[in-house]
């Protein structure tokens, strides 16, 4: 067996994401120790905040610490330069997605990345929560069957908080952001390559704005489809993502978000009585069987910073075993280039192919 050697990480962007999933994470994860920060907004006076130094530029940062992974959590935008430089300097990365903004910087980053015989990783972290694991490994067996339809829905209230920063005033806001989240899941899903995605993004409040509803369909081989509607103009209730996955002899069905449940009733099938009592603090997932439902996994409470160590520890083991690691900006460039085919197809107004230009050969 392989002995696992301790990686040393540094941090560049210590803002929301570092504070609410990384720093967590982090701590969450064995066989790894942060060695130093550095954010423009955070000064080396408030040091104290962090219990690793804080250094006042980001080659500061590296050319003194001289981490093996660079972790990146800072606006989009700088992304892409962050990342060469921490390639520049022989460091693997960690990078919050999207990983670049355009498949021209993405492709400059694989290519360098390979010279320096380094990895990226992007933190596509839904895939390694509980609830989206079990379900993937479900697909295929007896019991739910082959994968057939997905069905992905989120209704997100937004409000000054949520849309502070540069969020709330970037055009390709709920797809970029959240959205390619779910591309993600049903690349994850499915295992192989849409063959094609329609997008339609009305913004019938604001024409210049935020994309704030999408409607996503994609198809898949054998009929197979799926349908994703991100609807961030609802003044209703906030349900941050439901998912349903039907398969040829059972139903998969996915909340996100903590849920303390006692319920009773008739089931509408069979009419028959039924009492149920559920805990599933960051979020659950049943299996389905007509009226019929079992809990197969559920999320802790810190449901995103719980899957990011999921992630980095695949990472650690892949560098420590020299394998490649899940979730690599080889395999997640087919994400982005999705997500950026959904706002062209809205702005073409048709579907687009897909597996046809970025099927692996």
């Amino acid at each position: 067996m392989t002995q696992i050697k301790e990686k040393t990480l540094a941090l560049i962007g210590l803002g929301a994401a570092a504070h609410s999933i990384h720093l967590p994470a982090y701590k969450k994860t064995q066989y790894l120790r942060v060695v130093g920060g550095f954010d423009p907004a955070v000064k080396t006076d408030d040091a104290s905040m962090f219990d690793f130094p804080i250094f006042d530029s980001a080659d500061e940062l590296i050319e003194k610490t001289t981490p093996d992974i660079v972790a990146i959590a800072t606006p989009t935008q700088f992304h892409y330069e962050l990342c060469k430089k921490a390639l520049a300097y022989d460091c693997h990365v960690f990078c919050e997605k999207p990983f670049t903004t355009t498949i021209e910087e993405g492709k400059a980053l694989i290519k360098l990345a390979e010279e320096k015989k380094c990895w990226i990783v992007v933190n596509n972290e839904f895939r390694f929560m509980n609830i989206y694991e079990a379900a993937k490994h479900k697909i295929g067996d007896t019991a739910f069957g082959n994968l057939v339809f997905v069905h992905a829905s989120q209704t997100f209230y937004v409000d000054e908080k949520t849309e502070a920063g540069w969020r709330g005033s970037d055009p390709q806001r709920t797809c970029k952001e959240f959205g390619i989240h779910v591309l993600d899941l049903c690349r994850y899903f499915f295992d192989e390559e849409p063959i094609t995605i329609s997008a339609t993004m009305p913004k019938p409040h604001n024409p210049q704005g935020p994309d704030y509803l999408n409607l996503i369909d994609l198809t898949f081989s054998q009929g197979r489809t799926a349908h994703i509607t991100l609807d961030r103009l609802t003044r209703g209730r906030h349900r941050y993502l439901d998912l349903r996955l039907d398969g040829t002899h059972g139903s998969i069905e996915t909340e996100f978000g903590g849920n303390i449940q006692l319920a009773a009733g008739i089931r509408g099938g069979d009419r028959k009585p039924y009492l149920d009592f559920d805990i599933s603090l960051g979020g659950r997932a049943q299996l389905f069987q007509r009226e019929r439902a079992r809990k197969i996994a559920s999320d802790p409470l810190d449901i995103f910073a719980n899957a990011t160590s999921k992630l980095l520890t695949r990472f650690i083991k892949a560098l420590n075993e020299n394998t490649t690691p899940a979730c690599c900006a080889q395999d997640n460039i087919k994400t982005l280039a999705l997500t950026l085919m959904a706002y062209e197809s809205d702005k073409l107004g048709r579907p687009l192919p897909f597996a046809e230009l970025w099927a692996s050969p």
